[in-house]
C-alpha cells in the first residue's frame, strides 16, 4: 500500500521541522507513556551495548536508553529537532548524554556490522524510502544485534488505512505513510533480513487540538480535519476510538513495539 499524493522530499521534511521543533519538545506523548516504556523493556539495553536512537527529533528516546546504555548516538535528519534535543539534555543534568549526529535514514554513516541496538520511535512513518532504511538498520546491525522500531500502525482494512493516512497527511504533509502491522511482520521486516522477534502492541491517544499545535496545521487544513472525523463511519469511529466532547475532538491510532533481528 502507498500513498497516493506526491512524497515529500527530505528538505520538505527538514523546513517541517525544523519551524515546529519546539513543539516536539513540549509534547507529553513524546516524552513519555507505554509506548516509551515498551521501547526500553525490549531493547534491554546494557552498559556493552553501542545504541543509535534513529529519528530521535528531541532526544526522548535517546534519553531513556543514556540511562542503561553506556554510548548512545542520536541522528536526526533536522539539525533544529537535534538543537532542541541538546537542550533538554542540558535542562535535564543527564549523567550520561548522548552523541549528536546529523543523518537520513537511508544514508547511515556507521560501519557495517557497527552497532548493537538500533532503537526508532514515532519516526518511520516519515522516512523516504521505508525499505531503503530497513536495510541500512540491517546492514549497519552487529551479527548478535537488536531493532526496536516503535510507531503508528494503521488498522487491517484497507479503507481503514486509506483514511488514516489522509488524516495524517492533510495535517503534516511530510507524511509519508503508516503501514498494517501485518506488512511490517511479513513485508517490510523480512524484506530487509530482519526477523521479528516480539510485538507490543499499544495505543497513541491524541487530543485533536494538541495534534494539530504540534504539526503546526494551517487552519484551512484544520478545518476539514474537524469536518473528516465528523462525517467518520461507524466503523472508523471505532477502529480509531473517536468522541466528542464539547469542542473537543478524542481519537486514538493503534501502535506497535516491534523488536527484531538479524537472520
Amino acid at each position: 500500500m502507498t500513498s497516493h499524493r506526491g512524497r515529500p522530499t527530505a528538505r520538505d521534511t527538514q523546513d517541517q521541522y525544523a519551524r515546529q521543533a519546539r513543539n516536539y519538545a513540549d509534547s507529553s506523548l513524546h516524552r513519555r507513556g507505554e509506548s516509551l516504556d515498551a521501547v526500553r523493556r525490549l531493547a534491554a539495553a546494557t552498559a556493552g551495548d553501542t545504541v543509535l536512537d534513529l529519528g530521535t527529533g528531541t532526544g526522548f528516546t535517546a534519553f531513556a536508553m543514556a540511562a542503561d546504555a553506556a554510548r548512545v548516538i542520536a541522528a536526526d535528519l533536522t539539525p533544529e529537532m537535534l538543537a532542541q534535543a541538546r537542550r533538554l539534555a542540558g535542562e535535564m543534568e543527564l549523567d550520561n548524554s548522548p552523541e549528536w549526529t546529523m543523518a537520513a535514514s537511508e544514508h547511515l554513516p556507521f560501519r557495517d556490522s557497527s552497532l548493537s541496538l538500533i532503537t526508532c520511535r514515532y519516526a518511520s512513518h516519515h522516512f523516504h524510502d521505508l525499505l531503503g532504511s530497513l536495510c541500512e538498520l540491517a546492514r549497519v546491525l552487529a551479527p548478535a544485534g537488536r531493532v526496536v522500531i516503535c510507531d503508528v500502525v494503521a488498522p487491517e482494512a484497507r479503507g481503514m488505512v486509506e483514511l488514516m493516512n489522509d488524516l495524517e497527511q492533510i495535517r503534516d504533509p511530510t507524511h509519508v505513510w503508516d503501514h498494517p502491522l501485518s506488512q511490517w511482520r511479513k513485508e517490510l521486516l523480512p524484506a530487509a533480513g530482519l526477523e521479528v522477534r516480539d510485538v507490543v502492541p499499544g495505543k497513541n491517544p491524541q487530543l485533536f487540538s494538541e495534534w494539530v499545535h504540534r504539526a503546526g496545521t494551517p487552519r484551512p487544513a484544520v478545518e476539514r480535519l474537524v469536518e473528516m472525523f465528523a462525517a467518520a463511519s461507524e466503523e472508523a469511529r471505532r477502529a480509531f476510538e473517536v468522541r466528542r466532547q464539547g469542542d473537543e475532538i478524542f481519537f486514538s491510532w493503534p501502535n506497535a513495539t516491534i523488536l527484531a533481528t538479524g537472520r
